[in-house]
């Protein structure tokens, strides 16, 4: 066995050697980011997945951070405390255009080869490739993210140390599998960590959720068109669908949350049936979020609609469908994230508890002659339920791509040869 651990080592190293770009160069490249990150706005900040299980391996001991950062900028890197490098950096910032075309430029004069910054699959993303490989996500930042954003200056720049913000992009890895199961394996090994700050705030006071109640007539109104709507363009999450999961025994009468295929179409059809509606669009907090339509009677908002772009997982809670635990945990942490933090973190906590009474009663029950208890179990994770259009956003992209419909492309070798040519005319 050691022997053939003895092997296995030699190859990996062979290979790192070999393989163009090799590790070491990789690194380089990404230090080479860091350093023009580390001279623009002190509002951008970085992180990835890897990085939280190196902070998770700098928690418990197994890596210290170095004395001087000297060696790092000669280009000699500690494997074990620069791996998190080697994965895509998610940058995020006010600017992604600018931003991009800055790296891009600054990379090309530092001579690394085949350096472009481009559109992503998700529109409001931009990607940088140098050498045909990923080397940086460009993301549109917000008020939101910056308020948690936990800066700690790493190798010159600023990365995010809250894990709180990473958890949101996990969950949605969850609820979409079609399209980001590939992901999982990454984010199971890390998420149990990025919940530890989490479930502290818990500690301080695990209460039901205190949700905000609307007028009867309106929400019986709202809620007699959504179910008129067809079962497969729609799906229940929010207040709503955690009513249903912690104290489903009881009346709701608070506001309602949806995801829709067509909300414009669905927001023209309330209008006509409920007079002095106001509706405002919301501002994406994160990449992947669709268009939200927040819709206000009285001054009181009583529906949210958010667009169902691409096919998430659903589950059934009594004859309704609702997004999955899963989808819930993304709209109660994100709600906490908008406002009121410190206490609506607690929702979640009463969640897990709930979810955990739920899964003691299961056990607890009689198994029947199949070997499985007959009680459906409202908080599974793992199935194949899909409500949403059969698409996915890399589907969308390369239709685009090849519709020549994509709104940002810069090679700042072709920039360069462009002013070349405007010096000297022919």
């Amino acid at each position: 066995m050691d022997k053939l651990e003895s092997i296995v080592k030699e190859g990996t190293k062979l290979n790192e050697t070999q393989i163009v770009p090799t590790a070491n160069q990789r690194l380089s490249l990404k230090v080479s980011i860091l350093s023009i990150l580390s001279h623009m706005s002190k509002d951008i900040f970085i992180m990835n997945r890897q990085f939280f299980y190196w902070k998770k391996r700098l928690v418990e001991g197994e890596i210290n951070l170095p004395d001087s950062v000297e060696h790092f900028q000669k280009g000699e890197f500690s494997e074990k405390l620069t791996d998190w490098l080697l994965e895509p950096l998610l940058i995020f910032c006010q600017n992604p255009e600018e931003v991009a075309k800055t790296i891009a430029d600054y990379l090309h004069e530092k001579k690394y080869k085949y350096v472009r910054a481009r559109n992503d699959m998700y529109p409001t993303r931009l990607i940088v490739d140098v050498e045909f490989e990923i080397a940086a996500i460009i993301n549109p930042t917000n008020s939101v993210l910056s308020k948690h954003v936990d800066k700690v200056e790493l190798y010159g720049a600023n990365v995010n140390m809250n894990g709180a913000l990473m958890l949101p992009i996990f969950l949605y890895d969850y609820m979409t599998p079609r399209f980001n199961y590939e992901q999982w394996k990454n984010n199971l090994e890390i998420e149990p960590f990025l919940w530890q700050d989490i479930q502290k705030q818990w500690e301080k006071g695990v209460k039901p959720l205190q949700y905000p109640v609307i007028n009867k007539d309106i929400q019986e109104k709202i809620f007699e068109m959504i179910k008129t709507e067809k079962e497969g363009d729609y799906v229940f999450t929010g207040y709503y669908s955690y009513h249903m999961l912690t104290n489903p025994q009881t009346p709701y009468n608070g506001e309602y949350h949806i995801y829709h295929v067509n909300p414009v179409n669905f927001l023209e059809k309330i209008g006509k049936e409920m007079e002095g509606l106001d509706v405002k669009e919301e501002s994406k907090i994160y990449y992947f979020q669709s268009k939200t339509y927040v819709v206000m009677k009285d001054g009181k908002i009583v529906l949210t609609l958010m667009e169902l772009d691409f096919p998430i997982n659903y589950v059934k809670l009594g004859v309704y469908r609702h997004t999955n635990f899963h989808g819930l945990q993304l709209f109660m942490l994100m709600d906490a994230l908008k406002s009121d933090y410190d206490t609506k973190i607690s929702n979640l906590g009463y969640l897990m508890k709930a979810k955990n009474i739920f899964l003691k009663q299961i056990s607890a029950n009689m198994l029947d002659v199949n070997g499985k208890n007959g009680i459906k179990n409202v908080f599974e994770v793992l199935q194949n339920n899909m409500v949403g259009p059969e698409t996915t956003p890399f589907l969308d992209f390369k239709k685009k791509e090849f519709n020549k419909e994509l709104t940002f492309f810069y090679r700042p070798d072709i920039e360069e040869k462009k002013d070349d040519d405007n010096e000297n005319p022919v």
